[in-house]
């Protein structure tokens, strides 16, 4: 949490862009919890509830945009090639990208929601050669409403919090570990289910 807080008193609202910008391309960054702590920190007062959203919503759309161009750009051989490093060898990728191609427009607008899904599915629909302007238009919606969700559960949280305790660092840095825990716990239960 400390980190998150250092990075937008150095870079401001810039700070919410790049970070989410980043982590739908799949280079690894934070997502949800970077903005469930915007979420705390706009019920501080300490940023603008839709100066944030807008921010968010555009890092997301054009992380979106960057991906699906390199999908469209680099095509299948970037998948075959390292396809098996995320999980995806190339009897699975063809299968996924069968699967996508069928239901492309709610695979992207419910996959936001899914970790690792999201940073996929544009890369995938650049391979499928999905119309840009329905992919754009998909993606917007489903940045839209992941993003507004998922921060609007931070401020939520916030405000919950200060009416019962006095928020400091400490109560910060506890809210932060409560949802590492879960984050771990998840990802878990998802790899030992994998595995069987």
């Amino acid at each position: 949490m400390d980190h998150y807080a250092s990075y937008i008193l150095s870079y401001g609202y810039f700070a919410i862009f790049l970070f989410l910008y980043l982590g739908i391309t799949g280079i690894p960054s934070p997502e949800e919890s970077f903005m469930i702590f915007v979420g705390l920190t706009i019920s501080q007062g300490s940023l603008n509830l839709y100066h944030s959203i807008f921010l968010a919503f555009l890092g997301v759309t054009l992380g979106m945009v960057s991906a699906y161009t390199i999908g469209y750009v680099a095509g299948k051989p970037l998948f075959h090639r390292f396809g098996k490093f995320i999980g995806l060898p190339p009897h699975r990728f063809k299968k996924a990208t069968e699967k996508f191609e069928k239901n492309a427009n709610w695979a992207i607008i419910m996959g936001f929601f899914i970790p690792g899904i999201r940073q996929i599915n544009p890369y995938m629909a650049g391979i499928s050669r999905i119309p840009f302007f329905m992919f754009l238009l998909t993606s917007a919606i489903g940045a839209f409403i992941w993003t507004v969700t998922v921060i609007l559960i931070g401020t939520f949280l916030g405000n919950r919090v200060r009416q019962f305790v006095h928020f400091t660092p400490f109560h910060l840095a506890l809210v932060g570990v409560v949802f590492l825990i879960l984050f771990v716990l998840v990802g878990v239960i998802r790899f030992l289910k994998r595995e069987k």
